[in-house]
Parts: C-alpha cells; sequence; structure tokens
C-alpha cells in the first residue's frame, strides 16, 4: 500500500510538473512577440530620434489634425530652433479624403498598414492558397505611397522615419487620449511625459497586437508610432480647443524627444518620471483585442440596418452616451432599439469594462469596424513599454491622482 501511494504522488507530482512547463511555455509563446517587439524599439535612452513626421488627415474629415500640420508648416523655422536635434516635417496622409470632407474615398486608409494589406496579392482562397492581385483603391495605393514615402514598414534600421505622430479627432467625448503600441519602450516613456505635461485629465490607451507586422495603422510604418487622439469633435469642423489640446500634445511629444536626444536633459526626465510614477507602473488602458476585420481593437458591435450596414439598427442608451472611459457592467443597458427597448451589455468581453469610442462617427462604417470601444484598467511600466498583468494593476484614476500628487509635489 505504501509503495503504491508513494507512486501515485510520484506521478502526480510528474504530472504537475509537466503540466506547469506546459503552461509555462504557451505563456512564453503568446509574450515573445510583445517582448520581442520591446528589444526592437530598444530602451527608452537607446538610439538618437533623428527624423519626426506629423501627420495629419488620416481621416480626411478630421480637420483638427490638418490645422495642426499646417500651423507647423507655418512656424516651421522657430520649431526648428526649439528643438534643434530634431528633423521635423510633416505629411497630410489623405489629400483626396481631405478635399472631398470625407473619412475616406473607398475604405478607411488607418486600416491599410498590416504587412497583409501592404503587399501586392493577397490569398483569396483558404483551401487553395491561390494568390490573386488585390483591386487597388485610393487608399491602398496611398497606402503603398506613405509605406515607401516613410518607412517601408519593417525595414528595421532602414525604415526612412524614427517616429510617426498621427493626429485624430474623434466624435466621441474623449478628451485627450495618447495611443501607443505595448512593447514600444521609447513611445511608453514618451506617453507617461506628455501625460504629466498636457493640462487636464489625460488619459493613455495601449493597444495590444500580436506584431508590429499585425498593426493596420498608419503609425505602424515607422519605427515607433504615437497617436493622439482628441474629442468630442465634429467631423468636417474646427475647434479651438481641440486644437490647442493637440498642439500641447505635440509640443510635449517633441520636447521629450528632444531633451532625449540630450543625456543631461534625458537623465532628469528619468528622474521626472521615477518621481510621478513609482515603480516605473504608469496608468492607462488596455483595449480588447481585435476580433474582426476593421478593426483596431475589439468592440462591442450594434446590429446595422438591413438595407444599409453603414446605419446602426440601436440607438446608445442615454446612459452611455459621453460617458466615454465609464465603467458598464453585464446586464446594464447599452443600446435602445427601435421598440424602444433597452438592450443591456452581455458580458462579452468580461464585466465590469471601460467603454470609449462612444459613438464615434468613424465607426458608423464597416471598414473601419462599427460598434463601441471597450478596454480594462490596467498600467505599463514606462522602461520596457510592457503592460503588467492585471492582476498587480491599481485603478486607473487612483494611479492619476497618485502621478498628480507626486508631480505637484516635486515641482514645489
Amino acid at each position: 500500500s505504501y509503495y503504491c501511494n508513494t507512486q501515485n504522488n510520484t506521478r502526480r507530482t510528474q504530472e504537475e510538473q509537466n503540466n506547469n512547463m506546459m503552461r509555462f511555455f504557451l505563456l512564453l509563446a503568446a509574450y515573445l512577440p510583445v517582448i520581442a517587439a520591446s528589444l526592437a524599439s530598444g530602451a527608452s535612452g537607446s538610439s538618437t530620434i533623428k527624423n519626426v513626421v506629423v501627420v495629419g488627415g488620416t481621416h480626411g474629415n478630421e480637420y483638427t489634425g490638418v490645422w495642426c500640420i499646417k500651423a507647423l508648416d507655418r512656424t516651421a523655422a522657430q520649431v526648428a530652433k526649439t528643438y534643434p536635434s530634431l528633423h521635423i516635417s510633416t505629411l497630410l496622409a489623405n489629400p483626396q479624403a481631405h478635399l472631398e470632407n470625407k473619412r475616406f474615398v473607398d475604405d478607411d486608409l488607418n486600416r491599410q498598414f498590416s504587412h497583409e494589406k501592404l503587399s501586392d496579392v493577397v490569398i483569396s482562397n483558404s483551401e487553395t492558397g491561390q494568390l490573386v492581385p488585390r483591386v487597388p483603391t485610393v487608399e491602398s495605393l496611398r497606402a503603398q505611397e506613405i509605406n515607401q514615402l516613410l518607412g517601408p514598414k519593417g525595414s528595421g534600421d532602414a525604415c526612412q522615419t524614427d517616429v510617426i505622430v498621427d493626429l485624430h479627432s474623434t466624435t466621441s467625448n474623449m478628451g485627450l487620449t495618447i495611443i501607443i503600441p505595448e512593447g514600444d519602450a521609447l513611445m511608453a516613456a514618451a506617453a507617461a511625459y506628455v501625460m504629466l505635461k498636457c493640462d487636464g485629465d489625460v488619459k493613455c490607451l495601449m493597444h495590444s497586437h500580436p506584431s508590429k507586422d499585425s498593426r493596420p495603422n498608419l503609425s505602424s510604418t515607422a519605427k515607433h508610432g504615437f497617436t493622439i487622439e482628441v474629442g468630442p469633435v465634429p467631423q468636417g469642423l474646427l475647434r479651438q480647443d481641440a486644437v490647442q489640446k493637440t498642439d500641447q500634445a505635440i509640443h510635449a511629444l517633441l520636447d521629450f524627444l528632444h531633451q532625449r536626444n540630450t543625456p543631461a536633459s534625458f537623465q532628469q526626465n528619468e528622474e521626472l518620471l521615477r518621481n510621478a510614477y513609482p515603480q516605473n507602473r504608469v496608468p492607462c488602458f488596455r483595449s480588447a483585442p481585435a476580433q474582426r476585420p476593421g478593426e483596431m481593437s475589439g468592440k462591442i458591435p450594434w446590429p446595422c440596418d438591413e438595407d444599409n450596414i453603414n446605419f446602426p439598427a440601436v440607438l446608445i442608451h442615454p446612459t452611455v452616451q459621453d460617458a466615454d472611459f465609464g465603467l458598464v457592467h453585464e446586464g446594464d443597458p447599452l443600446f435602445i432599439d427601435l421598440e424602444g427597448h433597452d438592450i443591456p451589455y452581455s458580458g462579452s468581453h468580461g464585466s465590469p469594462v471601460h467603454l470609449l469610442f462612444v459613438n464615434e462617427g468613424g465607426y458608423y462604417y464597416a471598414s473601419s469596424g462599427t460598434g463601441i470601444g471597450v478596454a480594462i484598467d490596467a498600467e505599463f511600466d514606462f522602461q520596457t513599454g510592457l503592460l503588467i498583468q492585471e492582476s498587480a494593476a491599481v485603478p486607473v484614476h487612483a494611479a492619476h491622482h497618485h502621478a498628480d500628487a507626486a508631480l505637484q509635489e516635486q515641482m514645489k
């Protein structure tokens, strides 16, 4: 009996060790692309940043970014004098859509920059693997031009652009929101710095993608990508407050990049960040993973009208409207149907979750991915750019308060 029990215990121990080892390798496999991206991007203090391109009009009817790049062009001499270590240029991304006051002409330009979309061929049949030429559109052709002009994407040191700053506005009540990819240490430190330097409650949204090749957004063409989003702003309209917030964020980022190129200033910034963010932990929101073609991140899709895929078959519930970054729990009202009935949140992305890009006008288009964005409270390490495990994260608003208090104490 003793022998049998010993054998059974030994067998169970071996099985547990094997299972633990298997879980370790599965976890390692899941995080390897992100870790590789972080190593490829380098620590926040490595290599000089030179070529910075500020992009407006990726979506043609988002006028805020177009105004801001025109202002940069008008003041180019002063900008060059203020940030002498940087070569700063601008790009109007989708000039035809901008002239027509449209988000896009054929399809969303900011969904054309994955490795697959930039390829000259596509796989049309998953069974046969047959390759056919991609049908060109205004945006797919423009994406090829931008990739050659600013990239090429994934070319490493041969990439012509160090940082792309992509300027956007949203019809949603997002305020000033910084969007960065997970695993980019430089952009993580930059986001942490911009959040401290800009006025008001600045949010940071971190997108997680399996690899840089899979990212479909324009800013992924460069070695580093940084997106500035401001709202609410109606499409095809200019607001001074939105321009001011965007401009402040642009110059805070340029200031960070320029000081990073100066060893003494860089050390001061590192100390500033360490004091403001204990243990390098920066509060952010982690977006849900993309699940459908055309999505930058996961969304709660709404049903569309059977006669028009770009027309929602529901209304946003009034308790959700304009409440971006607010929490919603499973069972809370989310939509209202044509009969006036509430449609609750199903808990499809977990519960509770934060809602963002609520009733974003651009997300009425199927090619942009319809629905409401979803995110959860998270933190990232500004020295690695990697997300900290959610179980160890503190609520975003509490961490924001701690960072603000630390900065105010330091500046006394």
